[in-house]
């Protein structure tokens, strides 16, 4: 059953990493922090442009100020001072001491002889506080100093930007330190809602790894968002895939698995069952040979012997020795059935083509025809014997059940395999329905067991085809191969 992956969130901190770590990437920074620097670096680039917008504007209205009142402390300053300079200095010092200070102005009163008659005030605007030197050079305009020459003195007017650009530096700190307060709660609620939209990606990934663990069974849960919800039915129909494929997988080595040790078994048990015939063919020969034999020389000596010869038991003698030749010549004939011993002589080809011609002996009226066709290497032993039994069942087959005229035997070697053809003119597919046909299994548990196969099809005269292939491999290759082992 697929396992949702918020019911694995608690186990998965117990979950051994077991991945090489010579397969993993280089760690590179999570998308979040990426958002978050690309927005802290835009911010700064804000803070930036912002300080020299705010600059050029603090540098252009100082110089404005500075110029405009000391174009206008100048002009007024003149005039008066030449009404009050022609009858006393000390009315002009009164009239400026009365004046006072006058913003971003200094004015200096100076006799003939050089001396101060005049100094004005110490601002009291934000008095005992100045901007740094660093800001003051990038917004105080040029240094401007003005001298009115009056009967018997000299006035000197002078602009002081310190104020005015003690004001910009005011403005400029307070607007900073506004937008760092701004900047760190929209930093934070930017760091806020990209971890909520990025919450599902981190869900798809963790799912990654679990199903790169071998947790085939993860499934995700649906996902907030249109691109995150896609991408979370996207994940769950590639588990599924995964899933299924590796269980078809693992169905088909139990499967392979299974077949392997039946076509191991079926190879074992032919080759016992060859080793058996093998040695009933020996005791055959030996023992029921030799029993055979004298039991023909004693009929035969009773049929010589001066008592019997002429006699009734002389008929009974030498139907005993006719019996007994009979028998031999049948046993001699199931010899080569139990173990075709022509087959370890002659090869392959040579012993169908004798167990042909000894068929065609005993059924004069069906005619066989053997087609050989490329060149038959020296095939392994057990090849060599399962190619001969599928012939030798296949012809049984024909003889016994097709009620054929005409069969063909057609032997090729081409495409490291071994192919096998027998086809005849008889009933067809109904020699495929008889009831107890163990031939027909035995042919194919022999081509499976050597990872071949067979099959059966209307022949083009209208009887049954038998197509066999099996995989070729010659005795030498086996040698060279232990040999290599």
């Amino acid at each position: 059953m697929p396992m949702n992956y918020s019911a694995k969130a608690s186990t998965e901190s117990n979950r051994t990493d077991v991945s090489d770590p010579a397969e993993a990437g280089p760690v590179g920074m999570s998308l979040r922090l990426k958002i978050n620097l690309i927005f802290s670096a835009l911010t700064i680039i804000g803070f930036c442009v912002l300080i020299y917008v705010e600059v050029v504007a603090t540098r252009n209205s100082v110089r404005e100020e500075m110029e405009a009142s000391g174009r206008i402390a100048t002009q007024l300053l003149g005039r008066v001072s030449n009404l009050y300079a022609r009858d006393d200095l000390h009315e002009l010092v009164n009239f400026l001491r009365e004046t006072g200070r006058v913003r971003a102005n200094e004015i200096r009163l100076y006799n003939a002889a050089g001396e101060a008659l005049y100094q004005s005030p110490p601002s009291t605007y934000k008095a005992g506080r100045n901007a740094p030197d660093w800001y003051a050079s990038l917004v105080a305009p040029p240094h401007n100093e003005r001298v009115i020459e009056l009967p018997h003195a000299r006035l000197i007017v002078e602009t002081n930007p310190t104020r005015a650009v003690l004001d910009g530096w005011d403005n400029l700190r307070d607007i900073l330190f506004a937008q760092l307060i701004l900047f760190l709660l929209a930093d934070l609620l930017i760091f806020w809602m990209v971890g909520q939209w990025l919450a599902p990606l981190e869900r798809i990934r963790s799912g990654l790894r679990d199903i790169e663990h071998g947790g085939h069974d993860v499934r995700l849960p649906p996902l907030p968002g249109k691109e995150a919800g896609e991408m979370g039915r996207a994940f769950n129909r590639m588990a599924q895939a995964v899933e299924d494929n590796i269980q078809v997988r693992q169905a088909s080595a139990e499967a392979q698995a299974r077949l392997d040790a039946q076509r191991d078994f079926t190879k074992l048990l032919h080759a016992r069952i060859e080793e058996e015939r093998a040695a009933l063919a020996r005791e055959l020969h030996d023992e029921l040979g030799q029993s055979l034999t004298a039991i023909r020389s004693i009929s035969k000596s009773l049929m010589q012997h001066p008592e019997v010869a002429g006699g009734p038991i002389e008929r009974h003698a030498k139907m005993l020795f006719e019996t007994a030749g009979m028998t031999s010549d049948a046993m001699h004939r199931m010899i080569p059935r139990l173990r075709p011993i022509k087959l370890e002589g002659m090869g392959l080809v040579d012993a169908v083509r004798d167990l042909l011609t000894d068929s065609q002996r005993h059924h004069p009226g069906l005619r066989f025809e053997l087609n050989v066709s490329g060149s038959i290497p020296v095939l392994d032993d057990e090849l060599e014997l399962t190619a001969y039994r599928i012939v030798q069942e296949a012809v049984t087959n024909v003889i016994r059940h097709a009620q054929a005229s005409r069969a063909q035997i057609t032997i090729d070697a081409a495409a490291q395999s071994l192919k096998l053809n027998v086809s005849d003119n008889g009933r067809g597919a109904q020699t495929l329905q008889r009831e107890g046909h163990y031939g027909i299994r035995g042919m194919q548990e022999r081509a499976e067991s050597h990872g071949g196969s067979i099959r059966f099809d209307a022949s083009s005269e209208g009887g049954l085809e038998v197509r066999v292939v099996l995989p070729l491999q010659s005795r030498d290759n086996n040698i060279e191969e232990s040999t290599q082992q």
